[in-house]
């Protein structure tokens, strides 16, 4: 019995299908590595923020107090991104606010960057 070349049939992925696989793949996997690290310090930075409204005593401390304290749970979670400096700290009807919003200009690849935003990074304590 003869058999027909025409009713063979290749399954499996070719050389350009697994290239194109690898490619997607490394491209996803330096976005993350890329991005983790960035997302790691936010959460870090948020907790900071949180910790330091929570320690605020309004009638025991002033706003230079709560800059001070950022300062130091910045330096020792070697948080490098952002500054007490570019923390701002204000009085606002009544209450004391703490915005630590910032963003991030990161390399992705060649000339392509990223940029990643962090608008929640707000505490309002009762400053009375």
């Amino acid at each position: 019995m003869e058999r027909s070349s025409l009713h063979l049939r290749q399954r499996g992925f070719s050389f350009w299908g697994i290239a194109l696989n690898v490619l997607i793949f490394g491209a996803f996997l330096v976005a993350v590595l890329r991005v983790a690290p960035l997302y790691v310090e936010y959460l870090t930075v948020k907790d900071v923020i949180a910790r330091a409204g929570a320690a605020y005593d309004p009638s025991k401390q002033g706003l230079g107090d709560i800059r001070t304290h950022i300062r130091k749970l910045l330096n020792t979670s070697q948080i490098y991104v952002i500054t007490a400096d570019d923390v701002e700290i204000i009085r606002e009807k009544g209450k004391v606010v703490i915005d630590a919003n910032y963003e991030v200009r990161f390399p992705l690849v060649w000339i392509i960057d990223g940029v990643m935003k962090f608008e929640d990074l707000r505490v309002e304590v009762d400053g009375r």
